[in-house]
């Protein structure tokens, strides 16, 4: 997934490849490296903003993921060698640096 593409594109590009084989990107979560994740469930969201594509916002059990005309709403989520969650699962046993963002 690139993330300075327009909402609509990253958007059907995740629906078209779920559940096989998944649209998927890197996650900088604040560390030295970064891992592979697969986006599987999502929502747009239309709206304006000055954040930079790929940002991760988590409000309370939500992740959003900033890119061009509005947010990603991540539904469902895998993590390396962890099995498909929905994302308030994967909150739950995985915090996110405040500077996260996928590449």
């Amino acid at each position: 997934v690139n993330w300075a593409e327009p909402i609509d594109i990253i958007y059907n590009k995740i629906r078209g490849l779920n559940p096989f084989p998944a649209a998927w990107c890197y996650l900088d979560n604040g560390s030295k490296s970064t891992v592979a994740v697969k986006l599987f469930k999502v929502k747009k969201i239309e709206a304006e903003h000055h954040i930079d594509p790929g940002q991760i916002i988590i409000k309370g059990h939500e992740m959003h993921v900033a890119c061009q005309g509005g947010f990603i709403h991540v539904l469902e989520f895998q993590l390396p060698n962890k099995k498909r969650l929905d994302v308030k699962s994967v909150l739950n046993g995985f915090e996110f640096h405040k500077t996260a963002k996928l590449l």
